[in-house]
């Protein structure tokens, strides 16, 4: 199973995460998600431009990831918090881009490419192994890697929206 993870920020600052699990033809098997959290002053002024960090690792994270043990994986779309997510799964930060590089792979990155020119950055939370990258590859050749986050994306979005229709 892959995991899709992301924290939405709303236009109201509110911050909701989300969990997508998929099976490897890319559809859709679980989604979970954390009601919206609204920091308070005193948090955003405290954590500056950590607070998101400090949202996915000590709040967020540990509610959605915990006890997520049929995921191999977890794709996230948000570099900076790579390294601030406490769990002993991977973490691959994916990123789609243009290239006619070949695939390759050093230490915690990977290009991975697939055709017309269309490829993925891979950036790893720890070193990967070589059958790792060929599996990720694979899914890469069946379905988008970077389109479940779209979907997931809209599901946080309609989620804070929805939850601020009804206060």
């Amino acid at each position: 199973m892959i995991g899709y993870f992301m924290i939405y920020k709303s236009p109201e600052d509110k911050f909701a995460g989300g969990l997508m699990t998929l099976n490897d033809k890319g559809l859709p098997t679980n989604f979970k998600y954390t009601e919206p959290i609204k920091p308070s002053k005193i948090q955003k002024i405290i954590y500056g431009n950590n607070l998101k960090s400090f949202l996915a690792s000590e709040i967020i994270g540990k509610k959605i990831l915990e006890g997520e043990n049929d995921i191999n994986y977890f794709f996230i779309d948000d570099n900076e918090i790579l390294d601030f997510i406490d769990t002993d799964k991977l973490l691959v930060y994916v990123k789609e881009s243009f290239s006619d590089k070949e695939t390759t792979s050093k230490e915690n990155e990977a290009f991975i490419n697939i055709a017309d020119k269309k490829s993925y950055k891979l950036v790893f939370s720890k070193t990967p192994g070589e059958d790792l990258i060929s599996k990720i590859k694979d899914n890469a050749e069946y379905f988008n890697l970077s389109e479940p986050f779209i979907r997931l994306k809209e599901a946080l979005e309609f989620i804070c929206s929805s939850n601020e229709n009804q206060k």
